[in-house]
Protein backbone atom coordinates (compact mmCIF):
# COMPACT_ATOMS: atom_id res chain seq x y z
CA UNK A 1 0.00 0.00 0.00
CA UNK A 2 1.40 3.24 -0.97
CA UNK A 3 0.33 6.40 0.78
CA UNK A 4 -3.22 6.81 -0.48
CA UNK A 5 -5.91 4.40 0.58
CA UNK A 6 -7.03 3.80 -3.00
CA UNK A 7 -3.51 2.90 -4.11
CA UNK A 8 -2.61 1.06 -0.93
CA UNK A 9 -5.04 -1.71 -1.48
CA UNK A 10 -4.26 -5.32 -0.57
CA UNK A 11 -7.35 -6.40 -2.49
CA UNK A 12 -7.04 -3.66 -5.17
CA UNK A 13 -9.86 -1.12 -5.36
CA UNK A 14 -10.09 0.25 -8.89
CA UNK A 15 -10.50 3.88 -9.87
CA UNK A 16 -12.96 4.91 -12.57
CA UNK A 17 -10.50 4.33 -15.35
CA UNK A 18 -9.64 0.88 -14.06
CA UNK A 19 -13.31 0.13 -13.59
CA UNK A 20 -13.95 0.67 -17.27
CA UNK A 21 -11.12 -1.72 -18.14
CA UNK A 22 -12.64 -4.24 -15.75
CA UNK A 23 -15.88 -4.09 -17.74
CA UNK A 24 -14.02 -5.02 -20.88
CA UNK A 25 -12.27 -7.78 -18.96
CA UNK A 26 -15.65 -9.04 -17.80
CA UNK A 27 -16.81 -9.23 -21.41
CA UNK A 28 -13.92 -11.54 -22.17
CA UNK A 29 -14.96 -14.02 -19.51
CA UNK A 30 -16.33 -17.29 -20.88
CA UNK A 31 -20.09 -17.54 -20.91
CA UNK A 32 -19.93 -21.04 -19.49
CA UNK A 33 -19.22 -21.22 -15.79
CA UNK A 34 -16.12 -23.22 -14.92
CA UNK A 35 -15.57 -25.26 -11.79
CA UNK A 36 -13.78 -23.34 -9.04
CA UNK A 37 -10.72 -25.31 -7.99
CA UNK A 38 -9.45 -22.85 -5.38
CA UNK A 39 -11.37 -20.12 -3.60
CA UNK A 40 -10.34 -17.57 -1.00
CA UNK A 41 -12.84 -15.53 1.00
CA UNK A 42 -11.30 -12.75 3.03
CA UNK A 43 -11.65 -9.21 4.32
CA UNK A 44 -9.31 -6.28 4.46
CA UNK A 45 -8.69 -6.61 8.16
CA UNK A 46 -5.66 -5.73 10.24
CA UNK A 47 -3.84 -8.98 9.42
CA UNK A 48 -4.23 -8.54 5.66
CA UNK A 49 -3.27 -4.85 5.70
CA UNK A 50 -0.23 -5.55 7.87
CA UNK A 51 0.77 -8.44 5.58
CA UNK A 52 0.64 -6.10 2.58
CA UNK A 53 2.72 -3.42 4.29
CA UNK A 54 5.30 -5.95 5.48
CA UNK A 55 5.46 -7.51 2.02
CA UNK A 56 6.06 -4.10 0.42
CA UNK A 57 8.90 -3.38 2.84
CA UNK A 58 10.50 -6.78 2.23
CA UNK A 59 10.31 -6.67 -1.56
CA UNK A 60 10.54 -2.99 -2.48
CA UNK A 61 12.69 -1.73 0.41
CA UNK A 62 14.42 -4.78 1.93
CA UNK A 63 17.33 -2.92 3.57
CA UNK A 64 15.65 0.29 4.68
CA UNK A 65 15.04 -0.83 8.27
CA UNK A 66 18.65 -1.82 8.82
CA UNK A 67 19.93 1.39 7.29
CA UNK A 68 17.61 3.53 9.40
CA UNK A 69 18.79 1.78 12.58
CA UNK A 70 22.41 2.29 11.50
CA UNK A 71 21.87 5.99 10.83
CA UNK A 72 20.00 6.35 14.10
CA UNK A 73 22.94 4.88 15.99
CA UNK A 74 25.32 7.21 14.14
CA UNK A 75 23.31 10.16 15.41
CA UNK A 76 22.67 8.75 18.90
CA UNK A 77 26.14 7.72 20.10
CA UNK A 78 27.97 11.02 19.48
CA UNK A 79 25.71 12.43 22.17
CA UNK A 80 27.90 10.66 24.78
CA UNK A 81 30.99 12.58 23.65
CA UNK A 82 29.63 16.03 22.80
CA UNK A 83 30.23 18.38 25.71
CA UNK A 84 27.57 20.91 24.75
CA UNK A 85 24.55 19.65 26.67
CA UNK A 86 21.86 20.94 24.29
CA UNK A 87 23.56 19.33 21.28
CA UNK A 88 24.11 16.10 23.20
CA UNK A 89 20.42 15.87 24.16
CA UNK A 90 19.42 16.65 20.57
CA UNK A 91 21.58 13.73 19.35
CA UNK A 92 19.95 11.37 21.82
CA UNK A 93 16.42 12.45 20.88
CA UNK A 94 16.90 12.48 17.09
CA UNK A 95 18.82 9.21 17.08
CA UNK A 96 16.23 7.50 19.25
CA UNK A 97 13.39 8.76 17.05
CA UNK A 98 15.06 7.40 13.90
CA UNK A 99 15.57 3.99 15.52
CA UNK A 100 11.99 3.87 16.80
CA UNK A 101 10.68 4.86 13.38
CA UNK A 102 12.69 2.03 11.80
CA UNK A 103 11.32 -0.52 14.25
CA UNK A 104 7.69 0.60 14.26
CA UNK A 105 7.10 2.18 10.85
CA UNK A 106 4.93 -0.72 9.67
CA UNK A 107 2.61 -0.18 12.65
CA UNK A 108 2.43 3.53 11.86
CA UNK A 109 1.50 2.69 8.25
CA UNK A 110 -1.05 0.17 9.52
CA UNK A 111 -2.75 2.76 11.74
CA UNK A 112 -2.86 5.36 8.95
CA UNK A 113 -4.24 2.89 6.43
CA UNK A 114 -6.96 1.63 8.78
CA UNK A 115 -8.00 5.21 9.46
CA UNK A 116 -8.39 6.05 5.75
CA UNK A 117 -9.40 2.77 4.12
CA UNK A 118 -13.17 2.61 3.38
CA UNK A 119 -13.12 -1.15 2.77
CA UNK A 120 -11.58 -1.76 6.17
CA UNK A 121 -14.21 0.45 7.80
CA UNK A 122 -17.12 -1.13 5.93
CA UNK A 123 -15.88 -4.71 6.30
CA UNK A 124 -16.08 -5.39 2.55
CA UNK A 125 -15.99 -9.05 1.51
CA UNK A 126 -13.44 -10.23 -1.05
CA UNK A 127 -13.70 -13.49 -2.97
CA UNK A 128 -11.02 -14.88 -5.27
CA UNK A 129 -11.96 -17.76 -7.58
CA UNK A 130 -9.38 -19.84 -9.46
CA UNK A 131 -10.55 -22.22 -12.19
CA UNK A 132 -8.60 -24.45 -14.55
CA UNK A 133 -8.25 -21.65 -17.12
CA UNK A 134 -8.65 -18.28 -15.38
CA UNK A 135 -9.15 -16.38 -12.13
CA UNK A 136 -11.72 -13.81 -11.02
CA UNK A 137 -11.45 -11.37 -8.14
CA UNK A 138 -14.57 -9.93 -6.48
CA UNK A 139 -15.33 -7.23 -3.94
CA UNK A 140 -18.82 -7.53 -2.46
CA UNK A 141 -19.72 -9.81 -5.41
CA UNK A 142 -18.58 -7.15 -7.93
CA UNK A 143 -15.78 -8.10 -10.31
CA UNK A 144 -12.71 -5.91 -9.67
CA UNK A 145 -10.07 -7.85 -11.62
CA UNK A 146 -9.92 -10.73 -14.07
CA UNK A 147 -6.98 -12.95 -15.00
CA UNK A 148 -7.68 -14.41 -18.44
CA UNK A 149 -4.42 -16.40 -18.59
CA UNK A 150 -2.28 -17.62 -15.73
CA UNK A 151 0.79 -16.82 -17.80
CA UNK A 152 -0.04 -13.14 -17.21
CA UNK A 153 0.92 -13.49 -13.52
CA UNK A 154 3.77 -11.09 -12.81
CA UNK A 155 5.01 -12.49 -9.52
CA UNK A 156 4.10 -14.99 -6.82
CA UNK A 157 5.44 -15.06 -3.25
CA UNK A 158 4.61 -16.79 -0.01
CA UNK A 159 5.44 -16.81 3.67
CA UNK A 160 4.13 -18.87 6.57
CA UNK A 161 0.62 -17.37 6.50
CA UNK A 162 0.01 -15.73 3.12
CA UNK A 163 0.36 -15.99 -0.64
CA UNK A 164 1.09 -12.76 -2.53
CA UNK A 165 -0.13 -12.80 -6.14
CA UNK A 166 0.55 -9.94 -8.56
CA UNK A 167 -1.32 -9.90 -11.88
CA UNK A 168 -0.54 -6.35 -13.02
CA UNK A 169 1.48 -3.34 -11.90
CA UNK A 170 -1.27 -2.25 -9.51
CA UNK A 171 -3.04 -5.51 -8.71
CA UNK A 172 -1.49 -7.36 -5.80
CA UNK A 173 -3.74 -9.78 -3.94
CA UNK A 174 -3.11 -11.08 -0.44
CA UNK A 175 -4.36 -14.66 -0.04
CA UNK A 176 -4.42 -15.83 3.60
CA UNK A 177 -3.75 -19.57 3.69
CA UNK A 178 -6.25 -19.96 6.52
CA UNK A 179 -9.10 -18.54 4.39
CA UNK A 180 -9.17 -21.00 1.50
CA UNK A 181 -12.78 -22.19 1.33
CA UNK A 182 -12.22 -24.46 -1.69
CA UNK A 183 -9.01 -26.37 -2.39
CA UNK A 184 -5.99 -27.17 -0.25
CA UNK A 185 -3.73 -24.11 0.23
CA UNK A 186 -0.74 -26.46 0.42
CA UNK A 187 -1.36 -27.46 -3.23
CA UNK A 188 -2.01 -23.93 -4.51
CA UNK A 189 1.67 -23.20 -5.12
CA UNK A 190 2.02 -26.22 -7.42
CA UNK A 191 -1.19 -25.28 -9.23
CA UNK A 192 0.02 -21.77 -10.01
CA UNK A 193 3.42 -23.05 -11.11
CA UNK A 194 1.91 -25.59 -13.51
CA UNK A 195 -0.32 -22.95 -15.05
CA UNK A 196 2.06 -20.01 -15.19
CA UNK A 197 5.55 -21.48 -14.80
CA UNK A 198 5.96 -18.75 -12.20
CA UNK A 199 8.04 -19.97 -9.27
CA UNK A 200 6.61 -19.17 -5.85
CA UNK A 201 9.33 -17.27 -4.02
CA UNK A 202 9.74 -17.68 -0.29
CA UNK A 203 9.75 -14.63 1.99
CA UNK A 204 11.00 -15.78 5.41
CA UNK A 205 9.21 -14.37 8.45
CA UNK A 206 11.80 -15.09 11.11
CA UNK A 207 15.09 -13.20 11.26
CA UNK A 208 17.02 -16.47 11.53
CA UNK A 209 15.35 -17.70 8.34
CA UNK A 210 16.19 -14.44 6.60
CA UNK A 211 19.86 -14.95 7.47
CA UNK A 212 19.73 -18.54 6.18
CA UNK A 213 18.18 -17.40 2.92
CA UNK A 214 20.82 -14.71 2.41
CA UNK A 215 23.56 -17.26 3.02
CA UNK A 216 21.98 -19.66 0.55
CA UNK A 217 21.73 -16.94 -2.11
CA UNK A 218 25.38 -15.98 -1.59
CA UNK A 219 26.45 -19.63 -1.78
CA UNK A 220 24.59 -20.08 -5.07
CA UNK A 221 26.08 -16.91 -6.53
CA UNK A 222 29.59 -18.03 -5.52
CA UNK A 223 29.03 -21.43 -7.11
CA UNK A 224 27.93 -19.77 -10.35
CA UNK A 225 31.22 -17.87 -10.43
Amino acid sequence: MKNSARKNNPQTVKNKKAASSNKSATAKKPAKERETLYQVKTKRDSDVIKAFITFTYRISHPRVTGRMIFYGLLVFFPGFFIKIKAVSIACFIVGALIILLALFRQYISLALTKRNDPDYKSGADFTYDFTEADASFYRNDELIAYLAKYKDILSFYYDDKFYYLAISNRDLFILPKSRFTIGDPADFEDFIYKKSKQTCKWIPDKFSDQIKKRRAVRALSNNDK
